[in-house]
């Protein structure tokens, strides 16, 4: 506890969030936007004109880089691309010709498709032993040598919420490794911010990994304690993932002073704080992160204006609410209205997901409806007002 009061403190709130800031127009882009010269440039080229401000770049979507990288190894799905191809500095470079920003969007804790081959390198190969482990599994990842640990989590995939495997934040050599990533990437790029994706746990059946089981039960039975304190055993899961948030940001800051913190969370509060134990409120309240985009993806507009006004409420007037709509879900009209309702609930902006759900004909009428100039750069100025003020 001393450790993590001594992270928060040195964390501390970015001074960048006390000057006004305009309306957040961001845009996810994943990494099938990433493959080539011209996809990256179609990407910023059509954000453009469509009106946003900021794109959210899917630099590591599954412990690889869409970057130049002496820790991960480069995604495999740029294997026909040549090898001086960087998609991230050549984005950068396009956005900042027409004023828009760039955040590096990093999945922190999801590191791996199940099924799919790892490449070379991949810290999943190197390290399993830093892998959550499902409840179902824990006896046995117990006794299994430690390369047999990730086809042993794949065996529970269907009684899981995983998307994957995920890196334990129990793990010592894991948050020093996300350390190390984070710190190489903000060095090496003029980014404008940091977003954190995947900073949570897939559900309340991980992690029962032997680092989380043994940090918890400091010397009793590893695998009674959880039962014997179910409270307690949910209070550690989130103070880990505090502490995690608390150290990346941190070193965030220090590579890149001025950079904007953010993470994508969960809407539902409840939800996010028992089941993925994610105390985003609390990450925003300590300065841990600059702003918080609720993945909103409900097509229902009533139960979107809701978990937006409910953050608002919670973080108060002042705070970096930037709403996330689900445009894969929803038809042109649907993302007009949720934009429109993300103003009205209070909202500082919002990010749309992802740039692969909208046509150019789409962009080019999200410009004329809700997205009409100017829009400035999202961290040359500031505001948050409740009503949307720029």
């Amino acid at each position: 506890m001393i450790v993590l009061l001594a992270l928060l403190s040195l964390a501390g709130p970015n001074s960048t969030t006390n000057s006004p800031r305009p309306e957040m127009r961001g845009l996810w882009v994943v990494r099938t936007g990433l493959f080539t010269p011209p996809s990256v440039d179609q990407v910023v080229d059509t954000a453009a004109r469509g009106g946003f401000n900021a794109l959210f770049v899917q630099v590591r979507g599954r412990g690889d880089a869409f970057y130049v990288s002496r820790l991960v190894p480069r995604s495999d799905l740029l294997r026909s691309q040549p090898a001086d191809f960087d998609p991230l500095a050549r984005l950068i470079a396009r956005a900042k010709e027409r004023g828009i920003e760039v955040h590096a969007w990093v999945n922190v804790l999801l590191s791996a498709h199940f099924g799919v081959p790892l490449p070379p390198g991949h810290v999943a190969l190197r390290h399993p032993e830093w892998l959550m482990v499902p409840k179902a599994a824990a006896q046995a990842a117990m006794s299994v040598p430690r390369s047999a640990l990730p086809a042993l989590i794949e065996r529970y995939r269907e009684q899981s919420d995983a998307e994957g495997l995920y890196l334990s934040p129990s793990a010592p050599g894991a948050v020093a490794h996300l350390e190390d990533v984070v710190g190489e990437l903000l060095r090496a790029y003029p980014v404008d911010g940091l977003h954190l994706d995947f900073i949570r746990y897939p559900g309340p059946e991980f992690d029962w990994s032997r680092p989380a089981l043994e940090g918890f039960a400091r010397g009793g039975d590893l695998m009674a304690a959880p039962n014997l304190d179910p409270e307690g055993w949910e209070a550690y899961r989130r103070a880990e993932l505090d502490a995690l948030a608390a150290r990346l940001s941190q070193t965030a800051r220090r590579a890149r002073p001025g950079v904007v913190v953010s993470a994508a969370v969960v809407p539902d509060q409840a939800q996010a704080i028992h089941h993925r134990y994610q105390s985003w409120a609390t990450w925003v309240e300590r300065g841990l992160v600059d702003a918080v985009c609720p993945m909103a993806y409900t097509p229902d507009t009533r139960i979107f204006r809701a978990q937006l006004e409910q953050a608002r409420a919670r973080l108060g007037p002042a705070a970096l609410v930037w709403a996330g709509v689900g445009a894969y879900r929803l038809d042109l009209d649907g993302v007009v209205e949720k934009v429109q309702a993300a103003r009205e609930a209070g909202a500082s902006g919002v990010v749309l997901f992802s740039h692969e759900s909208l046509t150019p004909a789409d962009f080019e009428r999200l410009h004329g409806a809700v997205f009409p100039p100017p829009a400035a750069p999202a961290a040359a100025v500031g505001g948050y007002g409740p009503r949307g003020r720029r």
